[in-house]
């Protein structure tokens, strides 16, 4: 692939994911109504199931074709660069308070992932088919749990409100759009990638985790210029708990690979921090300021400036 066909690529999928973005708040905002759950939860499940999807079918592929490494790298990358990344440029574009309770908690529930996946892959030194397991089998836990809690919080309005399949459907639409457009990215920028010759780990932890992150990203900022940032609080939390459950469990469910231990240690750490980030931002003040922001992208330049550093070492 030229360098030429790579930047056309760049270019035709960031137009896909601006328009993907837009289509799924449009729906997530209406169904909110419809289905009468709370915005939080529309973001948690509906949204972030969506948008969890290039993490998804990117990390499949990359298993499926060997290069299990990778599709390690890109979920756990994605878990990291997400939440510093949508929550700073979200409160740098406006502050607001976190609004639903059910926020700390999905906090806590996170941190507890990131620490089991730590605690079993440093005590094997492998992902095995019974961790997928474990990581699969809390995934409709999470679902079921979110909706429960979410059941009967949504706002009523005057208004009907719009057709909720003709809104399944423009949100359909939406994250097809995101992820054709997110494979475009992360196709072109792994072809420049490997021009340069990176490792599967580091490539997927850096580039592919990166790329996968636009379209979560895209739709909070979206949601956040909108006046509706409790779906972008929603869609981050959401869409790491996700990939985490269902991405990592599917993941090892089709394949056992070995994992050095320092590749566990010089990343999930940072997993925890910035999710402990998030969980003090909820219980001190209820609210995402500029200051709070600007900490997470500190975080979030810290995190890569020391895998990148580390890499080359």
């Amino acid at each position: 692939m030229s360098l030429t066909l790579s930047v056309a690529a760049f270019i035709a999928s960031i137009l896909l994911i601006y328009a993907g973005s837009k289509k799924i708040v449009h729906s997530a905002c209406g169904l909110a109504e419809s289905i009468k759950l709370h915005k939080v939860v529309v973001g948690t499940v509906f949204v972030a199931s969506v948008t969890s999807a290039p993490e998804l079918l990117s990390s499949l592929i990359a298993t499926l074709y060997g290069s299990s490494h990778m599709a390690l790298g890109n979920i756990i990358g994605s878990n990291i660069y997400n939440i510093p990344l949508i929550v700073g440029i979200c409160g740098l574009i406006g502050e607001f308070r976190i609004k639903n309770c059910t926020i700390g908690r999905e906090c806590l529930f996170m941190m507890g992932l990131a620490a089991l996946l730590m605690v079993l892959t440093i005590a094997t030194g492998m992902v095995t088919w019974w961790m997928g397991l474990i990581f699969l089998t809390l995934y409709p836990v999470f679902i079921y749990y979110s909706i429960r809690k979410g059941n009967g919080n949504g706002c009523s309005t005057d208004k009907p409100s719009e057709n909720t399949l003709k809104l399944a459907a423009v949100m359909l639409l939406g994250g097809i759009a995101l992820i054709a457009g997110t494979f475009l990215l992360v196709y072109s920028v792994t072809v420049m990638a490997e021009t340069f010759g990176l490792a599967q780990f580091y490539a997927g932890l850096t580039i592919m985790a990166l790329g996968c992150v636009v379209p979560e990203t895209a739709v909070s900022v979206a949601a956040a210029l909108h006046g509706e940032q409790e779906i972008s609080i929603g869609n981050v939390i959401g869409d790491n708990i996700i990939t985490i459950t269902l991405v990592f469990g599917i993941v090892g469910l089709i394949r056992s690979f070995t994992v050095p231990i320092s590749e566990i240690l010089s990343t999930v750490p940072f997993m925890i921090l910035i999710t402990f980030i998030l969980y003090l931002m909820n219980r001190r003040s209820h609210k995402i300021t500029k200051a709070w922001s600007l900490l997470m992208l500190a975080v979030a330049t810290a995190a890569f400036a020391f895998e990148t550093f580390n890499y080359m070492l």
